[in-house]
């Protein structure tokens, strides 16, 4: 599941994300993973695995921002084609993400735009698209990095996701195409 708070604070933030299909290799890695290697923080069974393929396309937006307004800066969805190149991690404070590093010119050409137009909180300036595999407890996702998979992915979107946080705090989610 996505994390909607931002990191060292309580502020709740909006993600737009694209979503694919879960790849074959994605889904077997997934059931290969031991459960002792992932990292789940509550009873919730929050991060471990995630359920949901997508890139992030812009994280960390205002709640408050307007949907309408964001989407005048979308490309059409057929536009979010992606390749995937490799399997790396990144080190957060209490655990690894498993992830694919995502080649796609239009994602990284609406990321800038957008983080132009719109206020952004996040710490991560620099964008790298990925797709999250798993969260794993710290050194656990060593033995799965690849410098190249074995075949060329590409994968087509399947929708835009717009998740955001109402005004009661009870997170929403708006699928679009």
């Amino acid at each position: 599941m996505i994390s909607m708070k931002h990191k060292n604070t309580n502020r709740e933030y909006a993600f737009l994300m694209v979503e694919y299909e879960t790849p074959d290799f994605i889904q077997n890695l997934h059931k290969s993973l031991p459960k002792n290697e992932l990292y789940v923080e509550n009873d919730n069974n929050d991060y471990g695995i995630e359920e949901e393929s997508h890139v992030t396309l812009v994280p960390c937006l205002d709640n408050d921002i307007d949907l309408t307004e964001l989407k005048k800066y979308l490309k059409k969805l057929s536009d979010y084609k992606i390749v995937l190149t490799d399997i790396s991690k990144f080190e957060c404070d209490n655990f690894d993400v498993l992830k694919c590093n995502v080649n796609s010119k239009a994602l990284k050409d609406t990321n800038k735009e957008i983080c132009k137009r719109f206020n952004t909180h996040s710490e991560f300036k620099d964008y790298k698209p990925h797709m999250t595999i798993a969260y794993m407890k710290h050194g656990m996702a060593d033995k799965y990095l690849k410098n190249i998979l074995d075949k060329m992915i590409f994968l087509k979107p399947k929708n835009f996701h717009f998740s955001f946080v109402d005004k009661n705090g009870n997170e929403k989610h708006i699928r679009f195409e």
